[in-house]
This record gives structure tokens, C-alpha cells and sequence, in this order.
């Protein structure tokens, strides 16, 4: 049966984006205020942890992608890592952050509020530990932010060892343009295949949607019929990209009702994939 698609809205639209962000960095130059954090900080505390739970430290560092990167408050979550139990320190680990995103204003902004964080780091570090008895340490991270457009960009073979989406795929469900490098496939279509080739083996992908819930997430990334198609574990499968489905450990911070593209309610699901082929 063929996927519903959402109705079209300008949120899927990049002339939309271009004026947010031409805005924000605007606000952002006069007052410092970094811009809205989709899904509000319980979502990336969530993605945060959980990428902290199953990637494994390495001497060298850890490569992290984030698709429509925005202002790029969830991969500079990086910045710091705290402790997963209480009576053990944190340990601080080597990241390389890749951020994309199609506006250039993102860019922009992102690069902004990263050199505000990076000058500020000792004072949330020391505020963490007091208004939240929270021990953080700071990390050591090259961060690359980048004006490209995932849908058409070919990345020549470039993977990371974990990929994150908040909201991106979402937006991008609502737009009707059709790619002309993909045979006019709409970006719905498109997008799990280009994810698909961005995570290197052993590497994971990690959603977080509000448009979807998280049966409907499964089945658009494990679906077979695409040029690059992701698969449960559980299923056999000859294509080489083999991802393993995970739901969220649940989390003492509830979702807040949101309303996007049409659609409202408190319903914000969060999938991890784990390629193993």
C-alpha cells in the first residue's frame, strides 16, 4: 500500500527556512538568544543520552552528522558529557560534529552560538554542578557546519558513525517539489536513501519525529522497494544495509504538545537504527 503523505505546508519549503533564519541570526547578533529548540531541551537531553549510552569511546574521535542541523543546539550538546550513574565522573570524549543544513542563515547562526558556548563552557560546566548538582566535563570537538543540500549533495562515500534527525524529516515530509536528480521522487521518498548511505557499518541513525509515530518511522525506514533500503534485524535481507530497530528508553520528562504542518498533539517519538551490514 502507498504511504500517505502529508499535506504540503510551508514548512517544507526552503524560502520558509531562509526567512526563520535570516530572523534568528538577526535576534541572535542583537540580544543572544539562540532561537527555538524544536521539541523543546527534553529532546535533546533524550538524544544526548541515549547517543551517550550506545556509542562506544574511542581514542579517535566520533563522527556525528546532523541532517538539517538548524541552530544547532543538538550537536553542540556534545560539547560536554556528564555521567550515566551517579557515583561515576564523567568521561570526556573526542567528537568530530558535522552539521548540514540547506539556509545558509543556519550556518550562520550555528557558527555564532558555537563560539558563544565554546567562550561560555567553564560557566555552564560550574552552573550545572550547582543548580542541577550535575558534573559535566568538557569534551574535545572540531565542529564543521556546512551549507549543503542532503537531497542533491553528493557526499563521495563520506559516513559518519551516527547520523541525527530532529524534525528534519518531518519538515521535509511536507513539501510537494520533487527532486529532478531523483526522477521527481518527492523528499519523503528520498530522504531514508540518502540516510541510508551516510551511516557507516556499525553506525546508527536516530530520529525524532512528531509527525510519525514511531510504527510509522519503522516502516518508512525498513521498507523494501528503495534503491538503498533499510530492513529490521529480525528480517533476511541481501542489500547490505541492515538496520536494527530500538525504541527509546522512556524518560521522566514528558513530551509537551506540539503542533506542526497541521497536526497537533503531544505524540514525539524517538527511533534509533543500527546498521550492522
Amino acid at each position: 500500500m502507498a504511504e500517505e503523505e502529508l499535506p504540503p505546508s510551508k514548512l517544507g519549503t526552503k524560502t520558509h527556512w531562509d526567512e526563520v533564519y535570516e530572523r534568528e541570526v538577526r535576534v541572535f547578533n542583537d540580544v543572544g538568544d539562540e532561537g527555538e529548540v524544536w521539541f523543546g531541551e527534553s529532546s535533546v537531553i533524550k538524544m544526548r543520552k541515549w547517543a551517550q549510552r550506545h556509542l562506544t569511546p574511542s581514542t579517535e574521535p566520533i563522527r556525528i552528522l546532523e541532517c538539517g542541523s538548524g541552530n544547532g543546539t543538538l550537536l553542540l550538546s556534545f560539547l560536554t558529557s556528564s555521567s550515566l550513574e551517579d557515583d561515576t565522573p564523567p568521561v570526556p570524549q573526542k567528537f568530530h560534529l558535522t552539521g548540514i543544513d540547506y539556509s545558509e542563515g543556519a550556518r550562520e547562526l550555528a557558527q555564532s552560538i558555537t563560539k558563544s558556548r565554546r567562550e561560555n563552557i567553564q560557566q555552564e560546566i560550574e552552573d550545572a554542578l550547582e543548580d542541577d548538582d550535575e558534573e559535566l566535563v568538557e569534551n574535545e570537538v572540531e565542529v564543521d557546519w556546512r551549507t549543503e543540500d542532503l537531497l542533491r549533495k553528493d557526499f563521495e562515500g563520506e559516513q559518519w558513525d551516527l547520523v541525527l534527525d530532529k524534525g528534519t524529516y518531518d519538515a521535509l515530509c511536507l513539501s510537494s517539489e520533487g527532486i529532478a536528480e531523483e526522477q521527481g521522487r518527492l523528499p519523503s521518498q528520498v530522504y531514508p536513501e540518502r540516510i541510508a548511505r551516510l551511516v557507516k557499518k556499525g553506525g546508527y541513525f536516530l530520529i525524532t519525529s512528531c509527525n510519525f509515530t514511531e510504527e510509522e518511522i519503522k516502516g518508512r525506514y525498513t521498507k523494501e522497494g528503495l534503491v538503498s533500503h533499510f530492513v529490521l534485524f529480525e528480517s533476511d535481507s541481501s542489500s547490505g544495509l541492515i538496520f536494527e530497530s530500538a525504541t527509546m528508553p522512556s524518560s521522566s520528562v514528558p513530551h509537551p504538545s506540539f503542533s506542526f504542518g497541521g497536526k497537533s498533539g503531544t505524540t514525539v517519538c524517538t527511533v534509533a537504527f543500527k546498521k550492522v551490514i
